[in-house]
């Protein structure tokens, strides 16, 4: 939403370094569309919104194939990236150093190379080729020395089911050699990846990704039609066994395609924060080649409650995507399927009730191309109406208009406790993606909702709910949706973004 690449032709897995106030995004690249990832690049950031492409980094050697890049870490004071090349099939691991994190020099391969050790991993699987992809990076806890993470499948275990976090440690966080892997084996499919590991509060989380969600592994799945996500795992130990809390819902999962994918902790001054990126409707990320239409995401909070819970928050420093504030023209609204006597305008609130279902549509275009955001208090205060004895479900929330008149995308926060997304062709609403979302009888929600081209971010009293790719293009219209209720509106601003 907020950068994709200018020099490089596009981007795949993110991580951040922190580095005298700047914020250095490395990511994945290729040069060319018809090209596998063959380098790594650097973008770099005063605020975390606003990056300066600076190109690439790392280009991945003549005889390999293809490319990953894991992440930077200082050692001495010199900083140390690691990438993995893939040659006949099997991956290995290499590192390059840097004074400036702009600058880079691959080093020796012969000294430094890390390959997977076949007491612990395999080389490939029925559903997988071998990976030894992408070390996540930490100072060890229980002597000096490092401890890494990185994409592995384990050599034992039950056939389908030998996704696992491979291990590697070193002595001067140069050298690296495997260890065994930390969570075991029959848990997760063997196409599982691993994205970054922090120490919260004395206990140690891991980012996982699931780009789909095999047979055996489908308890995982948030939604019926899940694409899978990212997961948090957690263990006791730098060396795990790193376990999923049954309490713990999945991150940054969606459904029926892929709006995000591959998060990784980021450790900022202070905070701890979350990086991603958000993809264009491409159907299969796994066998897309190239990803393009690839953004990299606003940054994210990581909150972790007092029974060790992971969840994801708005986080502060994005009020530099605030720009100018947007008129409204609310007393100009347009309605769709409300009569006049189903909605007021009241000292700045807008009150709206129907027993099926209504739009009310602010009247201005925004502008799309660069970002638009929208605040709002919603309060769904009175379902309405009742089918059998389960009751009809209400909802209250927001709408992006496409090229259509009264058509588009639909955020509805629904009395069943749930939050669902998808399109709205004026008649029929085709919920794609839901979320968990606990409904208050007239509780008010403060929403922010943002937008910018096909990609869309919403947040629930500071809460990340939804990153979403629309099906559509946005026509430049705003509004806000009533189901089977009544409701109001206030506090409404909307503001261009700064990019």
């Amino acid at each position: 939403m907020i950068f994709t690449p200018t020099i490089s032709a596009a981007m795949w897995d993110t991580s951040l370094y922190h580095h005298e106030g700047k914020h250095y995004l490395f990511y994945l690249s290729n040069s060319r569309a018809d090209k596998p990832w063959d380098s790594a690049c650097v973008a770099v950031s005063e605020d975390g919104i606003h990056f300066v492409d600076h190109g690439p980094i790392i280009q991945k050697a003549n005889d390999a194939v293809w490319m990953g890049f894991g992440m930077v870490w200082k050692v001495g004071p010199r900083f140390i990236a690691n990438f993995s090349e893939e040659r006949n099939g099997i991956q290995a691991l290499f590192f390059a150093e840097s004074d400036d994190l702009l600058n880079w020099r691959r080093l020796p391969d012969e000294e430094y190379i890390c390959r997977s050790d076949p007491r612990w991993y395999s080389d490939a699987t029925l559903f997988s080729g071998h990976r030894w992809d992408g070390i996540w990076v930490l100072e060890r806890d229980d002597q000096p020395g490092y401890i890494g993470y990185l994409t592995a499948i384990a050599r034992e275990g039950p056939t389908g089911l030998c996704g696992t976090a491979g291990c590697v440690v070193s002595d001067d966080g140069m050298h690296f050699r495997a260890a065994p892997p930390v969570i075991e084996s029959g848990f997760w499919g063997d196409r599982v990846e691993v994205g970054s590991v922090e120490k919260i509060d004395n206990r140690y989380f891991m980012l996982l990704g699931q780009a789909e969600i095999p047979l055996g592994v489908r308890q995982t799945a948030h939604h019926p039609s899940a694409s899978g996500g990212m997961y948090a795992v957690v263990a006791d130990r730098q060396t795990g066994p790193f376990r999923l809390d049954p309490r713990q819902r999945p991150l940054l999962v969606s459904s029926p395609n892929h709006y995000t994918y591959f998060s990784r902790f980021y450790r900022c001054g202070d905070e701890l924060l979350l990086n991603h990126h958000s993809i264009a409707r491409v159907g299969d990320i796994a066998n897309s080649t190239p990803k393009l239409g690839t953004y990299f995401a606003p940054l994210k909070a990581v909150h972790c409650d007092s029974e060790g819970l992971l969840s994801i928050h708005w986080w502060p420093g994005n009020r530099a995507l605030f720009r100018s504030e947007q008129p409204l023209m609310l007393e100009s609204h347009t309605r769709f399927g409300l009569q006049p006597d189903q909605e007021q305008i009241q000292d700045g609130k807008l009150h709206i009730s129907s027993l099926a279902g209504g739009l009310a549509v602010l009247p201005v275009h925004y502008d799309f191309s660069h970002g638009t955001i929208l605040e709002a208090d919603l309060t769904l205060e009175a379902p309405l109406g009742t089918t059998g004895t389960t009751g009809t479900i209400s909802g209250m929330g927001l709408f992006v208009e496409g090229s259509r008149s009264y058509n588009g995308t639909l955020l509805i926060a629904q009395s069943n406790g749930q939050f669902a997304v998808g399109t709205y062709n004026g008649y029929a609403f085709k919920a794609e993606d839901s979320k968990a979302l606990p409904f208050v009888p007239s509780g008010t929600m403060k929403w922010r909702l943002l937008v910018r081209d096909v990609f869309v971010e919403l947040y629930i009293n500071d809460v990340f709910v939804q990153c979403y790719t629309l099906a559509h293009k946005p026509g430049g219209r705003l509004g806000f949706v009533i189901e089977a209720g009544t409701g109001g509106v206030e506090n409404i601003r909307v503001w261009q973004m700064s990019l």
